[in-house]
């Protein structure tokens, strides 16, 4: 148990270390800040636009980060030989597959926490403003903290992570992970704090999304053992594709619209219904590494 975890723990700080994950980061935090920053228009309501980038960036940059970070991790360890190291310690091939894949699924919740606090600041920053741009007759702009806020959790952990890689030797971009967790911590907070029912109607529609990337997660895991890197990445697009029509189902923001909430029950049938899909691709993954050639 102890050496399953240590396996979770290693692949999760592995793909957070990666420069391409920071980048996604980066990319995720940008359309949820920028793209409401910048709008002059409220489409029929003030926080649509809001909810929308935010849910937009953890959809698309989510699924990025999931694939790709999952992928690196699995055949970085089959193409430089440390598998049959790894395997040569008291660890079955089930059980190294399934902690890699936990670990690549810690490390995309890290990102999807990140991502959601933030968005659930910016569009209590677009609520706010609303409010104002109706009391004064001017144009709805985002809340100034709200909108600092998110700049400073895109902004800052950059910038803190370069002073403690250059003064203390840290890493950068797991340093500036962190960083931004811990702000996306404190905006979540503050938004939960300011406005709990806020964070009570975006986060069932928030999870529905989570559990897409989870599905791709375990795909890409499955398809890493057996194919070489761009295979794998061409065969976890299919998979992407093939998920396409039921995106309709999970991506619900038009559902928060007027006030209104997606059931928790919802979520749960949501949630039974990717079930099986994880479960395949987790079970033909370990299949796969139990028949890997290791000469």
């Amino acid at each position: 148990m102890r050496k399953f975890s240590s396996i979770v723990r290693a692949t999760a700080l592995e793909i957070l270390s990666e420069p391409l994950s920071l980048l996604v980061l980066l990319a995720a935090l940008v359309i949820a800040v920028l793209a409401p920053a910048f709008h002059y228009h409220q489409f029929g309501e003030a926080t649509r636009m809001a909810r929308d980038a935010g849910f937009s960036a953890l959809l698309v940059c989510g699924g990025v980060l999931a694939a790709f970070g999952t992928l690196r991790a699995f055949r970085r360890e089959i193409e430089s030989g440390t598998l049959e190291m790894a395997l040569a310690h008291p660890v079955s091939r089930r059980g190294f597959f399934l902690a890699k894949t936990a670990g690549a699924a810690v490390a995309y919740l890290v990102f999807a926490a990140i991502v959601l606090s933030v968005s659930l600041t910016i569009v209590e920053g677009a609520a706010v403003g609303g409010r104002l741009a109706s009391a004064s007759g001017d144009i709805a702009r985002l809340w100034g903290p709200c909108l600092a806020a998110g700049l400073g959790v895109t902004v800052v952990p950059l910038v803190l992570g370069a002073v403690l890689n250059r003064f203390a030797n840290c890493r950068f971009v797991l340093s500036a992970f962190a960083l931004a967790a811990l702000g996306g911590a404190g905006c979540a907070a503050w938004t939960a704090f300011r406005d709990g029912l806020l964070v009570l109607r975006l986060l069932p529609v928030a999870l529905l999304l989570v559990f897409l990337s989870l599905v791709v997660v375990a795909a890409a895991a499955a398809f890493s053992v057996r194919f070489p890197a761009a295979s794998s990445a061409s065969a976890v697009g299919v998979v992407a594709v093939l998920l396409l029509p039921a995106v309709g189902n999970y991506c619900l923001s038009d559902a928060l619209s007027g006030g209104g909430t997606v059931p928790w029950s919802y979520v749960g049938l949501a949630a039974l219904a990717t079930a099986p899909a994880v479960l395949l691709f987790l079970l033909l993954g370990v299949f796969l590494m139990d028949r890997h050639d290791l000469s």
